[in-house]
């Protein structure tokens, strides 16, 4: 059955509730939040109905599914955070991680998950994040080939891989961006962008959006202030100094046109919209109920 914000005009939406496990170092905690329970309760309380999926470690899909349900939500589409040889994972294991992830997505009855290259704090690009730092062909080459073998086991799991590029990682610039994607074919991996990290790393967002629309079935919604981001890439600033000199912002308080990013989606766009704030400037609570009442607002654009 369609969700009946799709059938009205709106969109399908869903929470990542990273706000609760924010530090105040700009970093996240997973052991910050509250219990998984309890945490899911609060979602629903704030104001959504469905979640980015993550089944918790210890946890079977039933028992997952059994507190979504008790919660009154419904799974949204995950994310899986590919490790790469440099962090101590090789590709066997790393296939055999993504495998059993998007196996679990596939149980929740999803279709699509992101999938993002790991952040480290020690990384070069935490260091120097959003203009592309040391980029080199051969690494490119090597995720490259990371990518479409993860991708195309998640595939056979039955759900399509959405490549997330992420500020901090090897797949940062809009110029990486365009060059994974046009390397592996749509019908393996589609595109799960992040208006907050995109515009970091100062790529045309809605350009990008529009021109990848066809692959893109979710998006994680963020906003952020670009006096900020240009302030902190000007002094040099580390990631999560970048952070905790008030990047980041609820959807709608920040700079971004999220309402032209959301409109190059298409009016015919029926994924879901994830909304994210990293580093809240609200309660967490708080911070949910605004993202959601913001989220209820929108209407998609006529055809």
């Amino acid at each position: 059955m369609t969700d009946p914000r799709v059938a009205s005009g709106g969109y399908r939406y869903a929470l990542n509730p990273i706000q609760w496990f924010a530090t105040n170092d700009g970093w996240l905690d997973p052991d910050k939040g509250p219990a998984p329970r309890d945490l899911l309760r609060e979602i629903a309380r704030s104001g959504f109905q469905a979640v980015h999926a993550q089944v918790p470690a210890g946890w079977t899909v039933t028992e997952y599914k059994g507190a979504l349900e008790d919660a009154g939500l419904k799974p949204a589409p995950g994310y899986l955070s590919i490790a790469l040889p440099e962090h101590g994972v090789e590709m066997p294991a790393m296939l055999e991680a993504a495998r059993a992830n998007a196996a679990q997505q596939a149980e929740l009855g999803l279709t699509d998950m992101f999938v993002a290259t790991r952040m480290t704090r020690d990384a070069p690009r935490v260091e120097h994040p959003g203009i592309g730092a040391q980029f080199d062909e051969a690494r490119f080459a090597m995720i490259l080939d990371l990518i479409d073998r993860a991708s195309a086991v998640i595939k056979e799991e039955g759900v399509r891989a959405a490549l997330h590029p992420h500020i901090g990682t090897w797949i940062e610039t809009e110029t990486e961006t365009r060059r994974l994607l046009d390397s592996i074919s749509a019908d393996q991996l589609g595109f799960g962008p992040d208006t907050g990290h995109l515009s970091w790393a100062g790529a045309d967002v809605i350009g990008l959006i529009g021109d990848y629309r066809d692959r893109i079935h979710v998006m994680h919604v963020k906003d952020c202030r670009l006096q900020v981001r240009d302030a902190a890439k000007a002094a040099g600033k580390t990631y999560q100094q970048t952070v905790v000199s008030g990047l980041w912002a609820e959807p709608g308080a920040g700079e971004l046109d999220l309402a032209g990013m959301l409109a190059s989606l298409g009016g015919d766009f029926d994924g879901w919209l994830i909304a994210e704030v990293d580093f809240p400037t609200l309660p967490p609570f708080e911070c949910a109920k605004v993202s959601a009442e913001w989220l209820a607002s929108l209407r998609r654009p006529l055809h």
